[in-house]
C-alpha cells in the first residue's frame, strides 16, 4: 500500500509544482523594449556633429576659411625700379635760362625696399598701408651732379592701398592692388668747382647742397600673386606703376669760397614735376596662424 501510493504522490506534487510555475510565469509583465545604450546614442551623435564642430573649431582657429585666410598680415619686398617723367620743370640752366630736370637724365635705377602692413578682412579683401625707401643711383649731369662731384640721392614713399585676391583658397593666388600716398626724394650733392666772384675773377670753391622734393602719390597700382608654401607663408613676384608729382622743393645750398669766406644760400625756384614711376621684384607675406 504504501509503496504503490509513493509514485502516484511523487506524480501529483510535481504536477501542482508545474502548474504554480506556469501561473507565475503568466502573471510576469512582459519587458520593456531595450533602450539605446550610452554608446549608441554618443555614436550617433557624433556621426551627426562632427563635421559641424570639426568647422568651426577650425574658422576659431587661425582664422581658417574654405577660400582662404583671414587676419592680419605683413609683407616685404626687394625691388629695382625706375622713372620716367620729370623731377621738376623751368629750373635755372648752368648757362643761364631755363632748363627741366628729367628723371632720366639724373637717375639710373633705385632699388626699393618695400613693407606692407594690413588686415585680410576677407580672404579675397585686404586693406593696409605700404611704405619703401629706395637708394637711387645717380647719373653724372650738368644740372643735378656735375662731374667730380659726390650725389647721394634716396627716396621714401608711403601710403594706404587695397587689395583683390582673386583665388585666395588655392596654391597661386593671383591679387590686383590701388593705392595712393606721399612721395619725399633727397637729395645730397657736394664737390668742388670754380665760382666767378667778380668779372674775369674765379675762385675755388666747396659746394655742399641739401634739396628736397616732395609731393602726392596720384595713383598706384600693383600686380602680383602669391605661391602658398605654408599656411601662414607665401612668396610670389609683385610689379608696381604709380604717377606721381614733386609739387614742393625745398634746401640750402652752402659756398666755401677760399679767400671770401662762407655763403649760406636757398634754392631757385622751380616748378612741378610730374612723372610715373614702376618697379619689379620679389615679395615674401606672412599671415600669421
Amino acid at each position: 500500500m504504501t509503496s504503490m501510493n509513493a509514485p502516484f504522490r511523487w506524480t501529483l506534487s510535481l504536477a501542482a509544482a508545474l502548474g504554480i510555475a506556469t501561473s507565475a510565469g503568466a502573471q510576469e509583465p512582459e519587458p520593456p523594449a531595450e533602450p539605446q545604450t550610452e554608446s549608441e546614442t554618443s555614436t550617433t551623435t557624433t556621426t551627426t556633429t562632427t563635421p559641424t564642430m570639426s568647422s568651426e573649431e577650425t574658422q576659431k582657429s587661425g582664422g581658417h576659411h574654405p577660400e582662404g585666410r583671414i587676419g592680419p598680415q605683413f609683407a616685404v619686398s626687394g625691388n629695382v625700379g625706375f622713372g620716367l617723367g620729370y623731377v621738376y620743370t623751368d629750373g635755372p640752366a648752368p648757362g643761364g635760362g631755363m632748363q627741366d630736370l628729367k628723371i632720366t637724365q639724373s637717375a639710373k635705377i633705385s632699388f626699393p625696399i618695400i613693407a606692407e602692413l594690413g588686415f585680410r578682412v576677407t580672404p579675397r579683401f585686404y586693406l593696409g598701408v605700404w611704405g619703401s625707401w629706395e637708394p637711387v643711383l645717380t647719373k653724372t649731369n650738368e644740372v643735378s651732379c656735375p662731374e667730380g662731384f659726390d650725389c647721394n640721392t634716396y627716396q621714401w614713399r608711403v601710403g594706404p592701398e587695397v587689395r583683390y585676391h582673386l583665388r585666395p583658397g588655392a596654391s597661386f593666388d593671383p591679387w590686383i592692388g590701388l593705392g595712393l600716398g606721399l612721395e619725399i626724394l633727397k637729395s645730397h650733392v657736394e664737390g668742388d668747382t670754380q665760382v666767378q666772384v667778380a668779372p674775369g675773377v674765379f675762385l675755388p670753391t666747396h659746394v655742399d647742397t641739401h634739396v628736397t622734393d616732395r609731393g602726392p602719390t596720384i595713383a598706384r597700382l600693383t600686380l602680383g600673386g602669391d605661391v602658398r608654401l605654408t599656411r601662414a607663408l607665401a612668396v610670389g613676384p609683385i610689379i608696381t606703376a604709380s604717377v606721381g608729382q614733386y609739387t614742393v622743393r625745398t634746401g640750402s645750398q652752402t659756398l666755401d669760397i677760399t679767400g671770401v669766406g662762407t655763403r649760406d644760400q636757398g634754392l631757385d625756384p622751380v616748378n612741378d614735376g610730374f612723372h610715373a614711376l614702376f618697379t619689379l621684384g620679389i615679395r615674401i607675406a606672412f599671415l600669421p596662424l
